[in-house]
């Protein structure tokens, strides 16, 4: 029986956000499928209301405009140098499928039973993963059979991809904070709780060293924000459990230490190192994270335009005789999204993104610390710690990691009455 409160339209909705986690599982064709049944219910939507407000809001203008900027720049690029292909183009273009989810998703969930029915859906299927997540540890494959090419990280669900410690770093934390802003049980107040956790075990057993660093620096957060009564021990004696338990998890599985140590190996085994850049140079990201700071000294203002990094970076000035990978300083982009958009955006575009980042956070963070509404605050420092400098991660426009990111941001633009 459907709800008074539901109408169908509603459910559709309820759907398509509850079934996302596993449209991303899937692949990238049908994460592509659900932004665009988005797009049209949120035009649908906006033309049955007459509800246009949302072209006023600042942000977003911000936001049209950096597309804008994005998809000229393209262009020009483009014509400048034919070699790279439309393909950056292309994907400028249909960037919008990402910007349009920053006023969509609070126009489409606009009721608290909405909302309730998405994070219900997504907390089922975390469970799911966390428990593939140790299986797979434990039996070297998952629940379907599938195995990781790389023997010392866990695939999971995702089969060939490396990505399911982004995954959870990106919907558990977020999910489990949605929980604890409300009046709990005391059986539910255990059951988020341990969730809150099991994800950040899961995550340090994946094997994705960045992620496991970005998903600590949000459980702590989360535990120095959330309310002492919404946990089921005090914070002191649940931190020293969890410190304890992670620690506990080095012993059970030795090659979580050595993945989780590998890069400051890598790091220490360099003696009397000539200058910093020598320091890093047995890590591949930092030459590509050289390589765009060497594209972008060449192209301060504009860059060489959206998705070519991967093919100025063949240029011979780049190859560097004195860097040991410098053979491997070649990507599809930097794995890092400030240097993705200083070399490929120029100052033009990396400015215009930060000033967005800057003028949204200055409004939205402040006013949500003041209200101390924890699914707000936890996804506003998602968000942050998604933006960390130096950090290795993912493209600002791929359809994994760069949906992941505008998505959230959808979420952490709800307003108060949605929730």
């Amino acid at each position: 029986m459907i709800s008074k409160k539901l109408n169908i339209g509603d459910y559709l909705i309820i759907f398509f956000f509850a079934t996302f986690p596993v449209a991303i599982i899937i692949g990238n064709f049908f994460i592509n499928f659900y932004l665009f049944c988005i797009f049209l219910l949120f035009i649908f939507n906006i033309f049955k209301n007459k509800n246009f407000i949302w072209l006023k809001n600042k942000h977003f203008k911000i936001l049209l405009f950096f597309y804008i900027y994005i998809v000229l720049n393209s262009l020009l690029n483009y014509f400048i140098t034919p070699s790279f292909g439309y393909d950056g183009l292309i994907r400028s273009l249909f960037f919008l499928k990402f910007l349009i989810l920053f006023p969509a998703i609070p126009l489409l969930i606009d009721k608290e039973e909405m909302l309730e029915s998405i994070f219900k859906f997504w907390l089922i299927i975390i469970f799911i993963i966390i428990i593939d997540v140790f299986f797979e540890k434990y039996n070297g494959s998952n629940l379907l059979g599938f195995k990781s090419q790389d023997g010392t990280r866990i695939a999971s669900f995702f089969y060939d991809e490396n990505v399911i410690g982004t995954f959870l770093l990106s919907f558990g934390f977020i999910t489990s904070a949605f929980y604890l802003r409300k009046k709990l049980t005391n059986k539910f107040k255990i059951i988020i709780n341990l969730t809150l956790i099991l994800i950040l075990f899961s995550i340090l057993i994946t094997g994705e060293r960045s992620a496991f660093l970005k998903s600590t620096l949000l459980f702590l957060l989360i535990f120095y924000f959330v309310e002492e009564e919404k946990l089921f021990l005090k914070k002191f004696y649940l931190l020293a459990l969890t410190v304890f338990f992670t620690t506990s998890l080095f012993f059970i599985f030795p090659s979580v230490l050595l993945k989780q140590t590998e890069f400051f190996n890598r790091i220490l085994i360099i003696e009397n190192p000539k200058t910093i850049s020598q320091r890093f140079e047995n890590i591949k990201y930092f030459q590509h994270y050289d390589t765009a700071i060497e594209i972008f000294k060449n192209y301060k203002l504009n860059g060489v335009g959206n998705k070519n990094f991967r093919f100025e970076c063949h240029n011979k000035r780049y190859f560097k005789e004195d860097s040991k990978l410098t053979n491997l300083r070649c990507s599809t982009h930097p794995h890092q999204i400030h240097f993705e958009l200083l070399s490929e955006q120029g100052l033009i575009g990396y400015c215009i993104f930060i000033f967005f980042i800057f003028s949204y956070f200055k409004e939205k963070f402040l006013s949500d610390l003041r209200k101390k509404n924890i699914f707000k605050i936890t996804t506003n420092f998602y968000l942050i710690i998604f933006l960390i400098p130096l950090l290795p991660g993912g493209s600002l426009f791929s359809t994994f990691n760069g949906f992941l990111f505008w998505f959230f941001l959808g979420f952490a633009n709800l307003k108060r009455k949605n929730y």
